[in-house]
């Protein structure tokens, strides 16, 4: 690669920064058809949408993250203060409600259509920019809250026409219930903990031999991570570790609640699934779609984060990353598209704008083109537009890219009682 006088790779009109991707005009078409799915489930549940800056002050961050700010993109104000762009809509959204809505009676449901900004690791890929839809409910701490959470993101995936929707539920206190009962110092936990953020089995298996080498508990704590499935794996839990009961409870009331969101289906219990921002504190999840290898959700429950602005609320929420939902709609085939209710005018950008301007107050898209213009047909079969029309004696001849059909009329605004 070239280089520019500075030394650095030379920059070409092409490029783009690591992690950045261009959104073209029909990705950009279909992302807002999943936006607005999305959106209208969420507003179904009675959630409101709320906007927050893109740029947080880094200590507002590091206060949520207990000064373990890391992966984001930095810079400094005209004072001198430094900034970050936003590395998730958790942290914003909780600030957003601690302190502007601090006099909400509760409980409080916000969503939230907005980009995340996180730089991809060395060596490993990501987009710097996601596009999330979330919500957050809080001042809700009991299963019915979690249940709605999971039992929404379900709804709202499959409002967008996902099929194969599995959703892997864990639980941080159920996971520190049974270090507890089972008696694993707290030096252990820590790196127990590394160890399952990294996904890491082999080594917590290692780390669990060590603290538990033989009797109760010890083939528990060494498949914890690895555990999936149903009520079959509450009952081994609380079976075993008798101080793990009420978690194992909790949960099982969860899966009942999502039974009647018509959520269970999709819901399988996966004590691996581990979030890594370290504000969670009761269940996290993980949303799959058949052809993404990603989580195209995640979600949990995170009590303490409130109170590190000031207003101590339970809380629950999850975000769905679009980009990838986007994908695994792909996957499943791409859905036909359908020609666009629009119509392709020559002359009306000059000889017949106002008719393209009657035609626009009838609720018809006009894409205008010069009088003459010899385009008319490639510009409608480029970018789907239904039909192309051109003057025709003191009428108009309009021709249907649906149908093949071609219609003289006297007046545009016909097209307009066309649509079906």
């Amino acid at each position: 690669m070239s280089e520019s006088g500075s030394g650095r790779p030379a920059v070409t009109a092409a490029a783009l920064p690591s992690g950045g991707k261009d959104v073209l005009a029909v990705e950009a078409r279909e992302l807002r058809g999943v936006e607005a799915a999305l959106r209208g489930r969420f507003q179904a549940f009675g959630y409101r949408e709320v906007m927050t800056p893109v740029l947080e002050f880094a200590d507002v961050v590091e206060r949520a993250q207990e000064g373990r700010l890391r992966d984001t993109f930095r810079l400094f104000d005209g004072d001198g203060r430094v900034l970050v762009l936003r590395p998730d809509l958790t942290i914003p959204v909780a600030r957003l409600v601690a302190t502007r809505m601090a006099d909400h009676p509760g409980p409080v449901r916000v969503s939230y259509l907005a980009r995340a900004f996180r730089p991809p690791a060395p060596g490993r890929p990501r987009p710097s920019e996601q596009r999330q839809a979330g919500i957050e409910l809080v001042g809700e701490g009991g299963p019915g809250a979690d249940a709605e959470a999971l039992g929404l993101l379900a709804d709202s995936l499959r409002a967008t026409g996902l099929e194969g929707l599995r959703v892997g539920v864990g639980d941080v206190s159920l996971t520190a219930a049974v270090l507890d009962g089972l008696g694993v110092a707290p030096s252990v936990r820590d790196d127990l903990s590394a160890a399952l953020a990294a996904r890491n089995f082999v080594e917590w298996r290692r780390l669990a031999a060590l603290a538990l080498p033989d009797g109760p508990g010890a083939d528990l704590l060494r498949d914890l991570p690895s555990l999936r499935g149903g009520r079959e794996v509450l009952a081994r839990i609380a079976s075993e570790v008798p101080a793990a009961a009420a978690a194992c409870e909790r949960l099982g009331r969860i899966l009942d609640l999502l039974a009647a969101h018509g959520a269970a289906d999709a819901v399988i219990l996966d004590l691996g699934v581990l979030r890594d921002w370290s504000y969670y504190s009761g269940i996290v999840f993980e949303a799959y779609a058949p052809g993404v290898g990603a989580p195209i959700a995640m979600g949990g429950r995170y009590d303490g984060l409130g109170a590190r602005f000031g207003r101590d609320r339970p809380a629950v929420g999850f975000a769905i990353t679009l980009d990838l939902l986007h994908q695994a709609l792909l996957a499943a085939g791409p859905a036909p598209e359908p020609a666009r209710t629009g119509l392709v005018l020559t002359g009306g950008l000059d000889a017949d704008l106002p008719a393209a301007a009657v035609l626009r107050s009838a609720g018809v898209a006009v894409v205008a083109l010069s009088d003459g213009s010899p385009d008319a047909g490639a510009l409608a079969d480029a970018e789907g537009w239904r039909w192309v029309a051109r003057r025709s004696g003191a009428g108009w001849a309009v021709t249907d890219r649906v149908t093949g059909a071609e219609r003289e009329c006297s007046r545009l605004e016909d097209v307009a009682a066309w649509r079906d």
